[in-house]
């Protein structure tokens, strides 16, 4: 008897220092979840570096590096993980912090992962999936994706001189509209990934670069008309 309340007793405290371990603590300012690209090492990658000048700029802000694998050689299965992990944290965000806007970053990969967990996932080749709901919509300030293989030609929110849809296009583009205004997705011309048949892989590498500036302003803007 005395066993069994020991190991009940053990495994009460499991349990609540994992809900512990488990809370969200939500922040005063925005919530980043950034998704880093293929084939680099978990955390936020290449974005982080804009991410953290968010930070500065918006107090009482965090970050969250989305944990999914950023394979390349398995890259539909691991950007589907990608995408179920995303919505999970978004919904999950939402429904404990209402009051706190969400900003939603992602490189190449990551981007894809971003934009099909929004807009419902509807490339060839893809698990298809749904839009979000108007009450997590309502919750995002801002998206950027910065190389979306998943980019398709028309959608309002490119900036940059690609003039083609990215390697996975969508069949269903009317999926982003109801964040359109609040995403900018960026590609230039010759990127192999968002621009199909684009060969200058160095494009792909220059966002941050190029746009970091324009990005951080363009966030932090969309942050503060909102609060």
């Amino acid at each position: 008897m005395i066993a069994f309340m020991l190991i009940v007793s053990l495994l009460l405290a499991l349990a609540t220092a994992n809900t512990t371990a488990n809370a969200i603590t939500c922040a005063n300012g925005a919530h980043l979840v950034v998704a880093r690209g293929s084939l680099e090492p978990q955390g936020p990658g290449a974005m982080g570096v804009l991410a953290e000048e968010i930070l500065k700029l918006i107090p009482g802000s965090d970050m969250e590096a989305l944990v999914y694998p950023a394979l390349y050689a398995e890259y539909v299965e691991s950007q589907t993980e990608g995408v179920r992990t995303m919505t999970s944290v978004i919904h999950n965000y939402v429904k404990n912090c209402p009051d706190t806007d969400l900003i939603l970053m992602g490189y190449s990969q990551g981007a894809h992962v971003t934009m099909d967990t929004m807009c419902g996932a509807s490339s060839e080749g893809f698990p298809g999936t749904l839009s979000q709901p108007a009450y997590i919509t309502d919750n995002i300030a801002a998206i950027i994706a910065m190389g979306d293989p998943s980019l398709t030609e028309g959608q309002p929110f490119l900036v940059g001189t690609s003039e083609g849809s990215g390697i996975f296009p969508r069949k269903l583009p009317i999926g982003c509209n109801a964040i359109a205004s609040k995403t900018v997705s960026i590609c230039d011309k010759g990127d192999p990934y968002c621009e199909a048949g684009g060969k200058d892989l160095s494009v792909h590498l220059s966002y941050i670069k190029n746009y970091g500036e324009f990005t951080v302003g363009h966030v932090v803007k969309a942050w503060k008309s909102r609060n």
